[in-house]
């Protein structure tokens, strides 16, 4: 029996049904722009990660079935452990993923966004504490795509974190409850995946992730190229 199950979650148009400003995530024209920045990035992270023992479950509307596949088909195919799911199969897929095991880590990533290469192999070296609910990364980089500039950041409780379930709990229905959003998932026993230095996520600033244009009004950027691209290897 495996002794915990590693699964990263990664929303890419599941919330468009929602209408408001979401229902762009159901054009064509989004979900082109919007995949090839994820094969550009999160893609690249996911497949360059250097233990391959993980799923990652992309989240899309069923109602764009015929565009994701349309979409996909314009790209490599899927590694085998990369997949997208309709999100009324999203609980569905955890399950038979987790199977027996006693464990159940979800990892949380943007589609837009990228983790470590070691970010998997972290989490299976982990021993986290009994009652630990959640990993989390607070150290990481911002990414600025379009003048090819990065510069540190750290947060005390960002979107990057990995939540742990017994499997047989998740699977009854308990979840962690986070009031206020990811700022609050510090409010649950954690314990930081981050120390002595480590850099676990970049953030992707490109032209149409609007709510991430104020992250580029930073003042410590690194525009050196080399150190930039030294940099962007540790991820892509």
């Amino acid at each position: 029996m495996a002794k915990r199950v590693i699964i990263v979650g990664i929303e890419f148009n599941n919330r468009s049904t929602r209408g408001g400003p979401y229902k762009v995530g159901l054009t064509e024209a989004w979900i082109e722009y919007r995949m090839n920045v994820f094969m550009k990035y999160t893609m690249n992270s996911l497949k360059k990660q250097t233990n391959q023992q993980f799923t990652a479950l992309i989240r899309y509307a069923s109602v764009t079935e015929e565009l994701i596949q349309k979409t996909l088909e314009k790209h490599e195919p899927l590694p085998d452990n990369i997949r997208f799911v309709p999100e009324e199969q999203y609980i569905e897929a955890q399950k038979e993923l987790a199977g027996d095991a006693k464990w159940l880590y979800l990892v949380r990533l943007d589609c837009d966004d990228t983790y470590s290469k070691t970010l998997i192999q972290q989490l299976h070296a982990a021993k986290p504490r009994e009652g630990t609910r959640a990993l989390v990364n607070q150290l990481g980089y911002i990414y600025d795509s379009l003048r090819h500039r990065i510069s540190p950041v750290k947060k005390t409780s960002p979107p990057f974190y990995t939540w742990i379930y017994k499997s047989a709990d998740y699977f009854n229905g308990k979840r962690y409850k986070i009031k206020g959003g990811h700022p609050a998932v510090v409010k649950h026993k954690h314990e930081i995946l981050t120390r002595k230095g480590r850099r676990n996520y970049l953030v992707v600033v490109h032209q149409r992730n609007t709510l991430n244009q104020r992250l580029l009004r930073r003042k410590n950027f690194i525009s050196n190229r080399k150190r930039v691209d030294a940099i962007l290897r540790k991820f892509i």
